[in-house]
């Protein structure tokens, strides 16, 4: 995207949060690349980010979608089903959609647990880019449903990049915020509160 058409989307209340950096500090300085000191954060990226933000927020609008009428939902799944008419087997196609999207929010939650690795190997390294590739080649999906328009989503383009920063830092635990914030709100907030709570 180009500054001016950003520009001119936040000038409309396209990006009402967001605020246009016109020269970075950072640019000119030698040897700087910005994009390294940006470490893959495990509670903020992928749990809120990714899973709650996103992932979660598609389930909710498939789920409530009213474009499939007709998709079934098996309890004890299609294996105890003994014949099929022409309505369930058209209520079985309907859910290939579904069956997709399933696809899709496998390959992100496999995408999420291989992060919190603590130990890794080429292997799983691999398998975890794989489980990305598996995301973007099916990603169509979710704009063919209208579930959302796009994926221009930062949280999402920074999932490219934590293999390379795994292969350079180490396990993405080492530089997680999780454990710092509940080290904060176990000795910092909780040692407030009862220093704050006067009775009289």
């Amino acid at each position: 995207m180009s500054h001016n058409s950003f520009k001119a989307k936040h000038q409309n209340g396209g990006y009402r949060m967001l605020h246009v950096v016109y020269k970075p500090f950072w640019k000119d300085l030698p040897f700087m690349d910005i994009f390294t000191c940006i470490t893959p954060d495990i509670l903020h990226q992928l749990h809120k980010g990714i899973f709650h933000n996103h992932l979660l927020q598609w389930c909710i609008s498939l789920i409530a979608m009213t474009c499939f009428p007709t998709l079934c939902h098996f309890k004890k799944g299609i294996s105890t089903i003994s014949q099929w008419t022409g309505h369930g087997t058209q209520g079985d196609a309907m859910s290939i959609p579904g069956f997709t999207f399933r696809c899709i929010a496998q390959s992100l939650l496999d995408f999420i647990y291989y992060a919190q690795f603590q130990k890794y190997m080429d292997m799983t390294l691999e398998a975890m880019q794989d489980s990305l590739k598996m995301f973007h080649d099916h990603k169509h999906v979710l704009i063919d449903l209208e579930v959302c328009q796009d994926f221009n989503i930062p949280k999402l383009h920074l999932l490219q990049h934590y293999v390379a920063s795994i292969r350079a830092l180490g396990s993405a635990n080492g530089y997680n915020t999780e454990y710092p914030e509940q080290l904060h709100i176990d000795y910092a907030k909780d040692a407030y509160r009862p220093a704050t709570n006067t009775t009289t």
